[in-house]
């Protein structure tokens, strides 16, 4: 690739106001391989120990799943709607993730995404056991988890209105309230999940049909709560995996990311990147010793 499409590239991010994201994601729309493994999708904003081979998950209750080498395990719990669901049982990309920045930890990694539910569900499920695809899963808080991510239920909002906005943030309040009440050991890390697509949103979503219009309304809505998460994180002093922000080319989510199944959940590399930057975020807080 010439170097100098590189640096307009490069230049255009920067000059939109954009955070920063590696040049290598950021030229992702310009070369794409054939295929995409997920080893090749890795952050390196802060430069992980030496990579070691990806282990195998194995599947218990809610994804867990051991990995990396000998030493403590740590447990940590991802609470969300189906952006966080759909990243599957044991969390594969963040699985391999954090064995590039932990090798020598175990981690005992718990999905607790659940699909078409918003963030005061999400609440609830904190200190009650709830139903999902026919299972029984018991309150995140009952698993004592050492780090609990919550991710921003962006996508499943109350609306584009200031009372909506308002109210989700007082949700992700109670929220980290709760957590520091009930688990006042855990680390909290605040998360937003990669940017939509006006363009392409919701294309192949059975039984939903919409227009240009409305997929930027609602594109445009689910913008305005990954940014009020950030904004939440940013004041009240939680660290924070921002993954939405540098997935924006031309305040749009860059359609690599983004499965093209139904054009709304991550893609393999979308689902890695979002894990990478979580690692990352981990390692840099020193939120895992």
């Amino acid at each position: 690739m010439p170097i100098f499409f590189a640096i307009i590239l490069l230049a255009l991010s920067f000059r939109s106001g954009l955070a920063q994201v590696p040049l290598f994601y950021q030229l992702l729309q310009a070369y794409q391989p054939q295929s995409l493994p997920i080893n090749r999708y890795i952050t390196t904003v802060s430069p992980p120990p030496t990579p070691i081979p990806t282990p195998k998950s194995t599947g218990q209750v809610l994804g867990a799943t051991n990995v990396g080498g000998d030493g403590k395990i740590i447990t940590l719990a991802l609470l969300g709607d189906s952006m966080i669901d759909t990243l599957g049982p044991g969390i594969p990309t963040l699985e391999h993730s954090l064995s590039q920045y932990f090798p020598h930890l175990k981690f005992n990694l718990l999905n607790y995404g659940v699909g078409a539910r918003d963030i005061e569900y999400g609440l609830y499920r904190l200190t009650n056991n709830y139903q999902y695809l026919g299972k029984e899963i018991p309150s995140l808080v009952s698993q004592n988890p050492d780090v609990v991510v919550v991710e921003s239920f962006a996508y499943n909002n109350f609306g584009n209105t200031e009372s909506g906005i308002n109210r989700h943030w007082l949700a992700l309040g109670a929220i980290t309230s709760t957590l520091k009440q009930k688990l006042p050991q855990a680390k909290i890390v605040i998360a937003v999940t990669i940017a939509p697509n006006s363009i392409v949103f919701a294309n192949g979503v059975k039984d939903l049909h919409l227009n240009s219009l409305d997929k930027i309304e609602r594109t445009s809505t689910i913008k305005h709560y990954l940014q009020s998460t950030v904004n939440f994180a940013n004041s009240q002093g939680f660290p924070l995996a921002d993954a939405y922000l540098p997935s924006l080319f031309n305040h749009e989510g860059l359609k690599e990311f983004i499965n093209t199944t139904d054009n709304i959940h991550p893609s393999i590399s979308g689902a890695a990147f979002f894990s990478d930057t979580l690692a990352d975020t981990l390692f840099k807080n020193k939120l895992i010793e």
